[in-house]
């Protein structure tokens, strides 16, 4: 049931009518006394909303102190910081610390951060990306594009032409997009004039939200699967059969993601349905190895059937993500 917020018609002077604003809505769209109001009469209903004018938000700075703390746990304060939106993050440390090159690393893997001062212990930050410009749906995009490089090159891994370095490399461009997607969809929910600008929604930001987390943990799975068969010594019929199940999976990803793109629910069903085949398919594969392999008594042995073990387990993991996509398709209206 939807609640309405009824205001008393207030009379002001002869010719004038006032109305109190209520002081959540002022607030969240970041007004104050003064302040322009858009009005919009189309006969019937009178629609009021925040002026459009350009309207410099307050920047936001966070101070870090990195002395005699873990390198994990540094970084983590900083993209907490990120997430969090805060346009300059100003990081302290000992003198000439030997992190400062692992710091600076951690920066630049945050878009839209870019060092503007360093001294021997400071480094500034400040964020140059105006979130109101950055298109969720683009990121999405962007993201995908990249996990299918990574599926592809991660099959060919298979074959013994295995370039894990790259592999790598993109997920952390893919993590990347991620931080960034996240950083705009906050910003645009907490405030509705980014959101206004961006011509998007509650709803939508929220499937962007759940779309990019997906994607960032296929891409994840990826350079795991792509570690593990660079790792072990697998006989050249796994392979094979690994092969094939990974090209099914890696169809059935680009088939949810067209769907996704198309708001085609009815590909999403089909994808939904069949998820348990290729996760069974997957099953199989390990039982498989594991009944012809067991008799095997090396440590080379051993350590194969735990690659072998964690490969699947990351396979699997993908087509759950991609059953996950496939619901966000369904849940369209």
């Amino acid at each position: 049931m939807i609640k309405l917020d009824v205001r008393k018609l207030i009379g002001f002077g002869k010719g004038s009518f006032i109305v109190s604003m209520p002081k959540s809505w002022v607030e969240k769209n970041n007004l104050k006394k003064g302040d322009l109001i858009s009005l919009n009469d189309d006969g019937v209903e009178l629609v009021l909303s925040a002026s459009q004018e350009a309207k410099k938000l307050d920047s936001r700075e966070i101070g870090i102190d990195a002395q005699g703390k873990d390198l994990e746990v540094l970084k983590a304060e900083i993209v907490s910081s990120y997430l969090n939106v805060f346009d300059t993050i100003n990081i302290l440390f000992e003198n000439n610390s030997k992190d400062v090159t692992r710091i600076k690393d951690i920066l630049r893997n945050l878009s839209g951060l870019e060092i503007m001062e360093q001294t021997s212990t400071r480094i500034v930050a400040k964020n140059l990306i105006n979130i109101a410009e950055i298109s969720t749906s683009n990121i999405v995009r962007r993201m995908d594009i990249i996990t299918r490089a990574m599926m592809e090159d991660s099959m060919l891994c298979c074959r013994g032409n295995c370039n894990y370095e790259s592999i790598h490399s993109r997920d952390v461009d893919v993590n990347r997009l991620y931080f960034l997607g996240y950083r705009v969809i906050k910003n645009a929910i907490k405030n509705p004039r980014i959101a206004k600008a961006l011509e998007t929604d509650a709803w939508k930001l929220h499937s962007d939200n759940q779309m990019i987390v997906k994607i960032e943990t296929v891409a994840d799975r990826q350079k795991r699967i792509a570690r593990y068969i660079c790792t072990a010594d697998l006989d050249r019929a796994t392979l094979e059969d690994l092969e094939k199940i990974y090209s099914q999976i890696s169809d059935s990803y680009n088939e949810v993601m067209k769907s996704y793109y198309n708001k085609d629910k009815e590909a999403a069903i089909k994808i939904e349905v069949t998820n348990k085949d290729r996760t069974s398919a997957c099953d199989r594969l390990l039982e498989n190895y594991t009944n012809s392999h067991l008799s095997l008594k090396s440590k080379i042995a051993n350590s194969n059937l735990v690659a072998v073990a964690k490969i699947v387990e990351n396979l699997k993991a993908t087509c759950v993500e991609i059953r996950n996509v496939a619901r966000i398709v369904l849940c369209y209206e």
